[in-house]
């Protein structure tokens, strides 16, 4: 049954937020028997952050006070109160109610009549998840009719931690967001520069079809004129005036994918500048799917071009804290989504040729493209002749500053403590140096996910050398391959 502390149950809602936390997916990923030891440290990232949080906003463990079938039916409240953190359970109201099976749908169920019972508005509840997944509520009356956002917005980060920071910095959570994006739409529009976060990566947004405004972006990124950038759409019918041609196969794999990670080359109209495509007579489109994205791009009423928002050559950024960190000072505006939850930028295709060419593998692999439209081409020429055609060509990109190495073996470095290594997958070797682990659960899409995280934090450890395994070569692992062999080559 749920612990009873009444001590511990807050009546009174009228301030702050209520974040409730799920206890069934909590559950599952603190306390599941096949964790590996180095998993207390996210134990200890999820209590770090819950404390941080509980000076200002209300804690409410979401779910069924029993779970018949579950060992650990308690422990998450069991650790919270050992770890003294203040919390109250939704169980608690709903003793005596009928009760739900455990899901999602179960939980939001509960989360209602809690919140309607206490007088909790959507605008001040919060939903934590597994994961590091974040759940903003709103009242869609808020938003509009034409807005691309959901009644419900879910954000990622790569630790609780951020997540804590994040929740503190947006005291009311889509509210902010609105206020942002409507603020950053009105700068695009000046010809000011904003940072968006996409589902691959944070990118440095102009007006595209504004070169004064297109010129900036590549004063702040020290970029060369000669690397064309990816123009950002909210819809199709934004595109269609870019572009000259759509053939059939680009329809057809767009209708699929978009919006997602995935850049098609069309052959551009008059509207679109020569700075955007470094002078070259196709342009590079896509349409994201992080929904504050094409929100971004719906309010401006304009095209985006938007490259990673970075350092030329540098380790692309999953975080708006890794955009201040290279990029300070040289926007006027960011707004902050979370984690990137691809993480590796979006596959990019040609069709100027006969046969669709696959220029750059990202997000969205070879396989899945041919079930859509059948035979693809993917040689890749990786050099400055041919680049003009899309971002990400040249041999080296992506590069960390400490020197990063290809190696069939890490455990050849386990004696050096100025070496840090990248696994993926789990390792019994005991590692002097640092390790960041891209997936301990070898899952190539976490992999994506963690990738450019991974190789910052080594890299700020001003150590002599970072190794890494090449992953399997099948799927969103050859995006992976694809990066680490860039950021290899850059030394």
């Amino acid at each position: 049954m749920t612990l009873q502390n009444e001590n511990h149950i807050k009546k009174d809602y009228s301030n702050g937020l209520v974040i409730f936390l799920e206890k069934k997916s909590l559950t599952d990923e603190l306390f599941s028997s096949n964790m590996p030891a180095n998993h207390r440290g996210v134990v200890d990232d999820v209590v770090s952050a819950l404390h941080e949080l509980q000076h200002h906003h209300h804690l409410v463990i979401a779910g069924e006070g029993e779970i018949s079938d579950h060992p650990t039916e308690s422990h998450l409240s069991s650790l919270l109160l050992e770890s003294e953190v203040k919390f109250s359970e939704t169980a608690d109201y709903l003793t005596g109610k009928d009760t739900f099976s455990q899901s999602e749908d179960s939980t939001r169920t509960h989360i209602e009549e809690f919140s309607r019972n206490y007088g909790i508005p959507v605008e001040r509840r919060l939903l934590v998840q597994a994961g590091t997944k974040l759940s903003i509520f709103c009242d869609l009356k808020n938003l509009g009719t034409e807005t691309v956002l959901p009644e419900v917005l879910t954000i990622c980060f790569h630790t609780y931690s951020d997540m804590a920071s994040w929740i503190l910095s947006h005291p009311s959570p889509y509210k902010n967001l609105l206020q942002g994006l409507q603020e950053g739409a009105g700068i695009l529009r000046e010809g000011g520069l904003v940072v968006l976060p996409t589902e691959t990566v944070y990118g440095l947004g102009a007006d595209a079809t504004n070169p004064v405004a297109v010129q900036k972006i590549f004063a702040a990124k020290k970029r060369p004129f000669y690397d064309p950038l990816i123009v950002h759409v909210s819809d199709t019918k934004q595109m269609l005036p870019l572009v000259t041609e759509f053939p059939e196969k680009a329809k057809a794999l767009t209708a699929h994918f978009w919006p997602g990670p995935l850049t098609v080359v069309l052959p551009k109209s008059s509207l679109v500048p020569s700075i955007v495509t470094a002078d070259s007579p196709s342009v590079a489109i896509r349409m994201p799917s992080n929904p504050l994205a094409r929100e971004l791009i719906r309010l401006a009423g304009k095209p985006i071009a938007a490259p990673s928002a970075n350092l030329f050559g540098c380790t692309s950024p999953t975080t708006a804290q890794h955009v201040e960190q290279q990029l300070g000072g040289t926007y006027d505006a960011i707004i902050d989504g979370g984690a990137c939850i691809v993480g590796i930028e979006s596959t990019v295709i040609s069709f100027l040729g006969k046969t669709p060419r696959i220029l750059r593998p990202g997000g969205i692999d070879q396989k899945a493209i041919e079930a859509c439209i059948g035979k693809v081409l993917s040689d890749q020429h990786d050099s400055v002749e041919e680049s003009t055609t899309s971002p990400g060509m040249l041999p080296s990109h992506y590069a960390t500053a400490t020197p990063l190495q290809i190696v069939e073996n890490p455990s050849d470095y386990a004696s050096r403590s100025d070496v840090g290594v990248l696994l993926f997958g789990k390792s019994t070797e005991d590692f002097h140096g640092p390790v960041e682990y891209l997936s301990l659960s070898s899952d190539p899409k976490e992999a994506a996910k963690r990738l450019y995280q991974a190789m910052r934090k080594l890299d700020r450890l001003s150590l002599s050398l970072i190794v890494v395994k090449l992953l399997p070569e099948t799927g969103i692992g050859i995006a992976v391959n694809n990066r680490l062999r860039k950021a290899a080559n850059n030394h």
